[in-house]
């Protein structure tokens, strides 16, 4: 049986009911029980997609490219890729190197 979404234009009430396709939908809300009742058209899935195959591939090198740009642009994302510790590590390399250079 399927489902379907409905609301009330009343009291913006959305609910979802099973019946059969041949079945008259609801004309009353269960919360208000004003009869502005309306059957809502959905993708039924609430927009979850799966990839697979080369659209997967796709999307991660383009996910990779994005998370690659934040990390040059901002420190906080760069740390947190590295870990605390190693990015604590590599500041310290990186500020013994400037003292080095400016001898």
């Amino acid at each position: 049986m399927p489902t379907y979404e409905h609301k009330c234009n009343t009291c913006q009430h959305e609910w979802e009911d099973s019946y059969s396709i041949k079945a008259d939908p609801p004309k009353q809300c269960p919360q208000c029980q004003a009869e502005t009742v309306v059957r809502l058209i959905s993708l039924g899935g609430k927009g979850v997609v799966e990839l697979t195959g080369q659209d997967l591939v796709d999307k991660v090198k383009a996910d990779a490219q994005i998370l690659k740009k934040d990390a040059h642009a901002k420190e906080k994302v760069y740390a947190n890729l590295l870990g605390e510790q190693k990015y604590q590590d590599l500041q310290v390399k990186m500020d013994k190197a400037k003292k080095e250079r400016r001898r």
